[in-house]
């Protein structure tokens, strides 16, 4: 199963898109960090305002034109609480990725195991059913010469024949839906191999007790509380007043004449206030309060849900234990039960069709453990899935 598993997990393009947004959102951290660096722009212009007559500007105002070629460069100042807001919201989204690639590998891999599961139950009746008509011809050819030699009539012989022929029909729809399931196996897992090889049986995996708050589900929630918490801070800090460094040098002068010898420098502190925005903020307060309330109502749902999940699954492993022991110890008499006929067949001591008839049994015993220890396999891996 792990080669399935991995495969998956190599092959799943949800996966690679997840991890490539990982990426992204490292690519966006070190954009953040490039983006409190000094900004350094180029700029010119040239801008002529004629006067004639009493048409025009005012020559106070415009001097006639403006003409110049400055850099021009802007470092934020006092933004130390800004930037640690930012990097902590990028953070948050690179964790909540990280834990959503972490549950996709969990639902992944939860379905590639019910598959192999599936799989592997209807392996084993292939397998059952091809050991069966293996014994059914082996028993058919002392069978004939039983036959012929008067120990058994003809038409006692037929009924066996005609079971014999039966189960080479449950051998090929066996081999039918093993293919089948195999099939979807390794659609599932990206692979392309359609040789119809035995699936070998999975080890149960240990009993683990249900994780909280730190489990992978949960912890989806949680990220969601601390980035409602930054989303919060940044509405804050979205209307704190922001300083701003300014300077620049090149050319200015208000003659396109006299413009190559204004070169000078200037600088100074550029203040942002906001004064007015209409009640924005306290909308986005009430927003990310409904956000918290969802969030909650989420999250006590699905600790009730898995609380209750976990202890029907407890019940049910239980459950299947009990009838597992119960249909082993009723196979064994029934395999014991089919060897003594098998001899007393060969005396002539057991009718044909009461020996079927043990068979038939002995076939409904296999079917019902086979079925029941792929459920007990279920029920324990959808246990050790509540554990992460």
């Amino acid at each position: 199963m792990e080669e399935f598993l991995r495969a998956a997990r190599q092959n799943s393009p949800l996966l690679a898109d997840l991890r490539g947004q990982v990426a992204q959102n490292r690519l966006d951290s070190l954009r953040r960090v490039a983006q409190n660096r000094p900004l350094v722009v180029g700029s010119a212009v040239a801008v002529a305002a004629p006067a004639l007559g009493s048409f025009g500007y005012d020559q106070a105002i415009t001097n006639g034109g403006n003409y110049g070629a400055v850099v021009s460069a802007t470092q934020p100042l006092f933004n130390r609480t800004v930037l640690r807001n930012d990097y902590q919201t990028l953070a948050n989204q690179g964790q909540a990725l990280r834990n959503t690639g972490r549950l996709s590998v969990l639902d992944l891999r939860r379905t590639v195991t019910d598959q192999f599961l599936t799989a592997y139950a209807a392996g084993q009746q292939l397998s059952y059913n091809q050991e069966l008509l293996a014994q059914l011809n082996q028993q058919d050819v002392l069978l004939r010469r039983l036959v012929n030699g008067g120990l058994f009539k003809q038409t006692q012989y037929l009924s066996y024949y005609l079971s014999v022929r039966s189960q080479e029909v449950a051998v090929q729809q066996a081999r039918q839906a093993y293919r089948r399931e195999l099939g979807a196996l390794r659609y599932l897992c990206g692979l392309t191999d359609t040789t119809l090889r035995p699936v070998a049986a999975p080890a149960p995996p240990r009993p683990q007790a249900l994780a909280g708050l730190g489990s992978i589900t949960q912890r989806q929630y949680t990220l969601d509380s601390l980035r409602l918490v930054l989303d919060r801070r940044t509405v804050d800090l979205g209307y704190r007043p922001r300083v701003n460094a300014v300077l620049d040098a090149g050319l200015q002068s208000a003659s396109l004449l006299a413009v190559g010898r204004r070169l000078g420098v200037s600088g100074g502190l550029q203040l942002v206030v906001p004064i007015f925005d209409g009640h924005q903020r306290q909308l986005a307060y009430q927003r990310l309060a409904v956000a918290e309330q969802i969030r909650r109502g989420y999250r006590t749902f699905l600790s009730a849900q898995r609380q209750q999940q976990y202890q029907q699954l407890q019940s049910q492993a239980r459950a299947n234990e009990a009838l597992l022991a119960s249909l082993r110890a009723q196979l064994r008499v029934a395999n014991a039960l089919v060897a003594a006929g098998r001899q007393q067949l060969a005396t002539g001591d057991i009718a044909i069709l009461d020996y079927l008839q043990l068979i038939s049994s002995t076939r409904a015993f296999q079917f019902g453990l086979t079925q029941v220890e792929t459920e007990r396999l279920r029920t324990l891996y959808a246990l050790d899935y509540l554990s992460e």
